[in-house]
């Protein structure tokens, strides 16, 4: 009997830490007013069953078509390296200017980088602004620390931007925050990374882990 008690125990234990340790991808679009859905990587909305990627396929608003992909890890990254990826297809149909807002977030990052690279490509028939953030309290879709922020025109845009973290600390959350302004028929689409920016130092192990693979492919061609 106490060996059945305590097997329930580990068993409990360990359920716990695996959901104390699961992360916290998410995406949420919103047009700024009633309109407004959030979908946890595999929960209910989400039309990718991959974990480590979440999709969203709807209207939000005057904003009748949206194809919205968010990935993290293990898909991209991990929790110590964070790689935060957000791809759109947004269509607006609705007289007048319109908005809408895209936020991708995952928490539990451990990683400690002095600087991040927010680098975002596409097209629109509006305008986008393209905003990164870091919170050390680790909370999804925190807007606490502002990493990078930029407004965007069309019809075609692209660009890259670093920011120091401060004072980073783990564990801690990221979120990728996008703003398309739309006024009547109009369409955006775009893809938006944020990720740490390597040190020196992983650029020489890179550059020497290639070599002793160039090496090795050669010698395995001369015998």
């Amino acid at each position: 009997m106490r060996r059945t008690t305590g097997g329930l125990a580990v068993i409990a234990l360990i359920l716990a830490l695996m959901t104390t340790s699961a992360h916290a991808l998410s995406i949420r679009l919103t047009d700024g007013g009633v309109n407004t859905v959030t979908i946890a990587d595999n929960g209910l909305g989400d039309a990718n069953p991959a974990a480590g990627a979440v999709t969203y396929i709807g209207d939000i608003g005057a904003f009748t078509t949206n194809v919205s992909t968010g990935l993290s890890h293990p898909v991209l990254g991990s929790l110590a390296y964070p790689s935060l990826d957000l791809g759109s297809i947004n269509v607006s149909s609705g007289g007048g200017t319109n908005k809408l807002y895209i936020y991708l977030t995952d928490t539990g990052f451990t990683g400690v980088f002095p600087t991040f690279a927010a680098s975002i490509g596409g097209t629109t028939g509006g305008t986008v602004k393209y905003s990164t953030y870091l919170d050390a309290d680790d909370a999804a879709f925190a807007l606490s620390t502002l990493l990078t922020e930029e407004l965007y025109g069309g019809p075609v845009f692209s660009d890259v931007n670093t920011a120091v973290a401060p004072e980073l600390e783990a564990p801690y959350s990221l979120t990728e925050a996008l703003e398309i302004t739309h006024t009547g028929l109009a369409d955006t689409s775009f893809n938006a990374e944020l990720a740490p920016v390597p040190e020196p130092g992983t650029f020489l192990l890179l550059g020497t882990g290639f070599l002793g693979l160039a090496i090795y492919s050669r010698r395995r061609a001369r015998v």
